[in-house]
């Protein structure tokens, strides 16, 4: 016979889900569990009033609701089924690997499963040589291959699974594994029966895949660096064999990993040490023919430069920007561009460029409306530059974005 998924809960639709893995956890479900069932019971069976008796000597009344509800209680604790699942789910939260384990081995292995498990054993996971030692990456890499194409297509479209999968899989130094799947995605071919992808289902799959890749490798692989150079390795696959009229179709799917690189630099302002001009030059010239050298992107690229900043793409953009179309965007997109025009403004400031300083700060302050300006600025005191640093810089120039 064959067993029931662990995962599956249809008896239980009004029970927030997993079931309770702790003491506590325990002890508020079996009080939501009471207080719920003797609403209901109080209907049909009333509490008998006594003034004959003192409250703490009434008689056992058996047809109380509370008498109902524990005995109704203690008959579904008692159920083989509900501690069955009660021990699953404990299983699952300590041994998840060996859960995956017997679930591949009985067919019963899901995208879902593996999601399950894999969440359970991050957590389990204090650093990156435990996540290395569960080896789950090359768990789920063996039902990989060993899989028809239907089920390779569920697990790299699930966004939660190529997210969680990625960094067990970088932690194990399965980079190249990933780069495979990268390609035959890129192929619009899992191999296997059934697998065939239509252009969406590429594009999504390589697109959260990529980024899961990219922010495995910076935080559990090698970092930035090695970040880079395998994303620039996946867009030399994608431009090798989708050109159409030297023009890369599909670019989307690309940019959104490239965005994070950007703002990875943004952050940790590689040094050449860390990453070579030639490196960083190629990354800068991809992400011009994916977005454009006007655009935003380009323009945070180009300030995050580890040999030479080049603040001109920015002072381009924003001669280009207008009120209007600033308005449009979203409170992130506004807030990286405030970031960005700061940066911009330290590097003048820094190379004594006074003059061009002053004129790009004028024209950031007439595309902010004013009430824009002061939510975005009162938005800047909670990112990691400071907002003494930002008023610094604009008081050298005598102006204020307020």
């Amino acid at each position: 016979m064959k067993g029931t998924s662990i995962f599956q809960f249809k008896s239980w639709p009004k029970i927030h889900q997993p079931l309770p893995r702790s003491p506590r956890e325990s002890q508020q479900l079996l009080s939501a569990l009471t207080s719920s069932f003797r609403r209901q019971l109080d209907h049909a069976y009333p509490v008998t009033n006594n003034s004959n008796h003192d409250a703490d000597r009434q008689p056992l009344n058996t047809d109380s609701s509370a008498h109902a509800t524990d005995q109704h209680l203690h008959t579904i604790l008692d159920n083989p089924l509900f501690l069955r699942r009660l021990e699953e789910q404990r299983r699952l939260a300590t041994e998840p690997m060996l859960v995956l384990d017997e679930m591949v081995a009985s067919g019963s292995a899901t995208a879902a499963v593996m999601l399950d498990c894999l969440k359970s054993q991050l957590l389990l996971a204090r650093s990156t040589t435990d996540m290395k030692s569960s080896r789950a990456g090359s768990r789920v890499e063996h039902w990989f291959w060993s899989s028809d194409g239907a089920s390779r297509q569920m697990l790299l479209q699930s966004r939660g699974s190529t997210a969680a999968l990625t960094k067990f899989m970088v932690a194990e130094g399965l980079q190249s594994t990933i780069l495979e799947w990268l390609k035959m995605a890129l192929a619009q071919d899992l191999g296997g029966y059934n697998g065939r992808m239509t252009e969406e289902q590429s594009r999504q799959t390589v697109g959260h895949l990529l980024v899961s890749f990219i922010e495995a490798e910076i935080r559990y692989g090698a970092g930035f660096g090695s970040a880079l150079r395998y994303y620039l390795r996946v867009c030399q696959m994608h431009f090798s064999t989708h050109l159409a009229d030297g023009v890369p179709s599909g670019k989307s799917m690309l940019l959104a990993a490239g965005a994070h690189l950007s703002r990875t630099a943004m952050d940790q302002k590689p040094s050449i040490e860390q990453v070579s001009q030639g490196l960083y030059e190629e990354f800068s010239e991809v992400i011009s023919t994916l977005s454009s050298s006007r655009s935003l992107l380009f323009a945070s690229v180009a300030l995050c430069h580890p040999g030479k900043p080049n603040p001109q793409p920015f002072i381009r953009f924003v001669d280009g920007l207008s009120p209007a179309r600033f308005q449009t965007w979203s409170e992130a997109r506004r807030d990286a561009f405030l970031r960005i025009g700061c940066d911009t403004l330290r590097i003048l400031i820094d190379r004594k460029k006074i003059r061009e300083a002053t004129s790009l700060a004028q024209k950031i302050q007439l595309v902010l409306p004013e009430e824009t300006a002061t939510a975005s600025t009162e938005a800047t005191r909670t990112r990691t530059r400071t907002a003494a640093e930002e008023d610094y810089l604009l008081s050298r120039l005598d102006l204020n974005l307020t």
